[in-house]
């Protein structure tokens, strides 16, 4: 499942952030065909909100739906990273600004085998990690602050993911450029011309009556 996964273009992962909380398993089977599922890990200290605890990663893992996208908006993510992983996380993206041991972060995550990302908040320039390049799997330009589902996108973002994506190409390695909050019908375009090529939807997905056609829609976008 993975591997086929890896080798598509571009990528969706519906965001469980924004479905029922109280029926999570119900709400990933709604959305049979997706790509990924991004879990949004937070502690209330880094992100003003409390997310998902490693026990209901686990529960979404254990579907084997989709591979699982960790997105860990906590402080100090190399204290917790095995733990996730152990849960199921079949890619572990953790914050540029949360930690001081971004290697060490890198390292424990490409030791378990596993995909790494680091993740930029919307005020935090690309040149602060563009010397991880070659040790990463994947760049997340933040689109909204982070912390809640359903906000607008913050279209000064733009340029980061242009400046990112040209960086990709000039260094010709194989990393996802992925972006995170407010992608939907009127952004998704925007962000693709941009350069991303793998797009995390919340309300845009499980804000609607059928999640898996509000999929399709997005989907049809850039077929």
């Amino acid at each position: 499942m993975l591997n086929a996964i890896l080798d598509k273009k571009y990528k969706f992962a519906p965001s469980i952030l924004a479905a029922d909380q109280a029926n999570i398993a119900n709400e990933v089977k709604r959305v049979p065909n997706a790509d990924w599922f991004h879990v949004d890990v937070m502690d209330n200290h880094f992100a003003p909100n409390m997310g998902f605890s490693a026990a209901a990663l686990k529960s979404v893992a254990d579907l084997k739906q989709a591979p699982i996208d960790a997105h860990l908006m906590i402080e100090n993510p190399e204290n917790f990273l095995k733990t996730f992983i152990e849960a199921g996380a079949d890619s572990l993206t953790f914050h540029a600004e949360a930690t001081k041991k971004i290697d060490e972060c890198i390292d424990i995550i490409k030791s378990n085998k596993k995909r790494v990302g680091i993740a930029l908040k919307p005020n935090t320039p690309f040149n602060e990690i563009k010397h991880y390049l070659n040790k990463i799997d994947m760049v997340l330009v933040m689109t909204v602050d982070p912390g809640f589902s359903g906000q607008g996108f913050m279209a000064s973002q733009v340029e980061k993911i242009k400046e990112v994506r040209k960086e990709i190409d000039k260094t010709n390695l194989d990393i996802w450029l992925q972006v995170d909050g407010g992608i939907g019908l009127k952004t998704l375009e925007t962000t693709l011309e941009a350069g991303a090529d793998f797009f995390v939807v919340g309300s845009s997905v499980y804000y609607e009556k059928d999640p898996q056609a509000a999929l399709n829609a997005l989907r049809n976008l850039i077929s």
